[in-house]
């Protein structure tokens, strides 16, 4: 049922700190939130059938999740960005929001490899056209086994196995990336006019993919920023051959923001990277791992397209808490107040090996995925047992249950102060 309020109306009522506090900026957001919230209840089926026809029949997809943000969500966004300033009316306060609409695509699992399979896709690794060296051989199936190694070593070693493990990482998501690539064309055909004389002379696509665009009912999709997340030392959602692939169809029009193979940029982890290099290859500290599009849907909703796998999704509900809490970005209950107070207590060093520690667990997950072996970490000795990955699920599970409830009582701001 849909919540009956008075219509916001942006040019009489500013969402600003300047000339209104207290009640009277909450009843602005509140009722800013539920309207935005109604608009995109009403345009979520739309939205959701749009995301469906495009992934829906892809065998190698496990499940599809869509959502339509909530009020309570949209208030505490939309609030923060009145804070930071980028959101001072109805307008700004519905493109701040630019996840309305969220969507995950998640993918299958791959069959746990053996060792055979294992030592011979390493003996089959080339780099250069040259065949890796008995040493690098060794080193780089101890570190596939998860064996300990060096500083150095590692430094050596993993843009080895980021390029042993491209095509495990492809043979997953490229239906996924197929059917990407082939919306996004579509929609440049609408909107460009592009044609296929066009997509044939640029080599835009592969000859496969052209007979699928030539023969079945592509459903556009207009994207307009992606980021490749990973963790410093972890594996991509997709390879560097399907983003520049997503970079060609694209025509270079669209920030894509992915760290290149360490093969090719020649520069590891351990060495340290610039601000702009953390931004441009959209990486984590936390390790936090998704190939991730915001998009416009094709009825106007702003939305945002997640593409992973089932076991780095479920810990993704949870990992980010502590990246939020440090930033202030989030207002949890008392139920987080001892991991709060745990968290806060870090200093920068311990901080960034905690991050050290969810990284590790992400990579855990998503060799899982690939069928690779994996040992689960240990959260080190130093550490508050509150801040083990066990104890922030557990937090976060019955966290959910509370704010379950807490939306069910959501109302306009200015009825709770009328």
């Amino acid at each position: 049922m849909l919540v009956n309020y008075p219509k916001f109306q942006a040019k009489d009522t500013m969402l600003t700190c300047t000339g209104k506090t207290g009640n009277a900026l909450e009843a602005d957001l509140g009722t800013a939130a539920l309207q935005i919230s109604d608009i995109l209840y009403r345009n979520f089926s739309g939205a959701k059938k749009q995301v469906d026809d495009i992934f829906a029949g892809i065998t190698d997809v496990l499940y599809i999740q869509n959502r339509a943000k909530s009020a309570l969500s949209i208030h505490a966004k939309i609030k923060r960005g009145v804070k930071e300033g980028s959101v001072n009316s109805f307008e700004t306060a519905q493109n701040f929001v630019l996840d309305g609409i969220g969507s995950r695509i998640i993918s299958k699992s791959l069959d746990k490899l053996d060792d055979s399979r294992i030592t011979k896709m390493i003996d089959e690794l080339k780099v250069d056209n040259k065949s890796l060296s008995q040493e690098q051989k060794t080193l780089l199936r101890k570190y596939i086994s998860c064996q300990e190694l060096s500083p150095e070593q590692e430094a050596e070693i993993f843009p080895l196995y980021e390029k042993f493990a491209r095509p495990l990482i492809e043979k997953r998501s490229q239906p996924v990336v197929d059917s990407l690539l082939l919306s996004i064309t579509k929609h440049r055909m609408i909107g460009e006019g592009l044609t296929i004389d066009e997509i044939k002379s640029k080599g835009l696509l592969t000859e496969d993919l052209l007979r699928r665009l030539e023969k079945e009912d592509i459903v556009p999709l207009e994207i307009t920023l992606m980021n490749n997340y990973r963790g410093f030392h972890g594996l991509p959602e997709f390879s560097g051959r399907q983003i520049q692939a997503i970079r060609k169809v694209t025509d270079n029009k669209i920030i894509i923001r992915s760290r290149p193979d360490l093969a090719d940029y020649k520069k590891f982890p351990n060495e340290g990277y610039t601000k702009d290099e953390i931004r441009d290859f959209a990486l984590k500290a936390s390790g936090y791992r998704t190939a991730q599009a915001n998009v416009i849907h094709s009825n106007g909703m702003l939305g945002e397209l997640q593409f992973r796998g089932d076991l780095t999704n479920k810990f993704a509900e949870y990992e980010h808490i502590a990246y939020d809490l440090r930033e202030g970005k989030n207002t949890l209950g008392p139920i987080f107040d001892d991991y709060k107070s745990a968290i806060s207590k870090l200093s920068d060093k311990d901080y960034n090996d905690y991050n050290l520690y969810l990284e590790k667990y992400y990579n855990y997950f998503n060799r899982l995925e690939l069928g690779l072996p994996a040992v689960k970490p240990n959260l080190p000795d130093k550490f508050n047992r509150v801040l083990s990955v066990e104890s922030l699920k557990n937090l976060h599970d019955q966290n959910e249950i509370i704010l379950a409830d807490a939306g069910k009582d959501f109302i306009a701001h200015f009825e709770a102060f009328a």
